[in-house]
């Protein structure tokens, strides 16, 4: 039970990374739809892998899990300044 919580969890991990990734230019020139669904699957896997992280007792994990969180939460929504020639 434990090892298919772990490993279902670090794909979980994996995909919102990817999905982070995928999106980094784009975000911006998304609809408020998908902005908001992008924007609460990032936040709702790391709010719930820090919780269970400080809920297990290692505080200082869950204390880097969080900041991982806010730093990728604020690099996905801050404006990207690119030089887009194709229009």
């Amino acid at each position: 039970m434990i090892f298919g919580h772990i490993l279902f969890g670090t794909i979980a991990v994996i995909g919102v990374l990817l999905l982070e990734v995928g999106f980094y230019r784009d975000f911006a020139h998304l609809n408020l739809t998908q902005k908001l669904g992008i924007f609460l699957t990032v936040f709702g896997l790391f709010a719930t892998t820090s919780l269970g992280v400080f809920l297990s007792g290692n505080y200082l994990a869950g204390v880097i899990v969080s900041i991982i969180g806010i730093l990728l939460l604020g690099i996905l929504v801050r404006p990207v300044f690119s030089t887009d020639k194709s229009k």
